[in-house]
Order: C-alpha cells, then sequence, then structure tokens
C-alpha cells in the first residue's frame, strides 16, 4: 500500500523519526497496528531526469515488497533514495535496505 496524498507525507514528516545512510534518507511514522504498512517515495530532479527517478521509484517498491513480512504493521515510511542506489547490486542493496529500517526501529 502506497502514500498518495500530501497531508499523508506531511504527517509522516511531522513525526521526526528520521534516518539517513548512504543510499536512502527516511522518516517513519507509527499507527493503528491495525493497518497495514505503507509506503511513500520521494524522487526529486536532484536525482535525475526521469527515467531515472522511476527507476529510483521501481526498486524501492520492489525493495519493501520483498521485505513487507520484515516490517511492523501500522507504519507510514516515506523513503528519499540517494544517487548512489544505482551503484550497488541488489542484495547488497536489500541488506541495507533491511538495515536502514532496523535504524528506524520498525522491524518485528
Amino acid at each position: 500500500m502506497r502514500l498518495l496524498k500530501r497531508h499523508e507525507f506531511l504527517d509522516v514528516k511531522k513525526s521526526h523519526c528520521k534516518t539517513k545512510m548512504n543510499l536512502f534518507w527516511g522518516q517513519t511514522k507509527s499507527c493503528t497496528a491495525d493497518q497495514k504498512a505503507r509506503l511513500g517515495i520521494i524522487t526529486t530532479r536532484k536525482l535525475g531526469p526521469a527515467h531515472v527517478r522511476n527507476k529510483a521509484r521501481r526498486l524501492i517498491r520492489e525493495l519493501f515488497r520483498n521485505n513487507y513480512s520484515l516490517i511492523q504493521n501500522g507504519t507510514m515510511l516515506v523513503i528519499l533514495p540517494r544517487r548512489k542506489i544505482f551503484e550497488i547490486k541488489y542484495s547488497f542493496l536489500e541488506k541495507e535496505f533491511i538495515t536502514f529500517l532496523g535504524k528506524l526501529q520498525i522491524l518485528k
């Protein structure tokens, strides 16, 4: 499930629970446990042209999908990928993503 509306992104931003790493920057907010974990992705023009930003979004969504079972229910997560995301193999990227989730304290 995804975050789509501006007010949802702003709610997560107000939570002040954030982490920066070499490949990702992210913020999270906990909601009621009966909701599913939700993902929002921010890709700015600073990342690159449209096809590069789209590739970054696809990578992040795939990482989220493959590791969905590790994330606590009721979590709203906003991720901003960095350029280095394209220089790394997927297997290492997945390990870094799990470490990133651990730093945000949203692993089950």
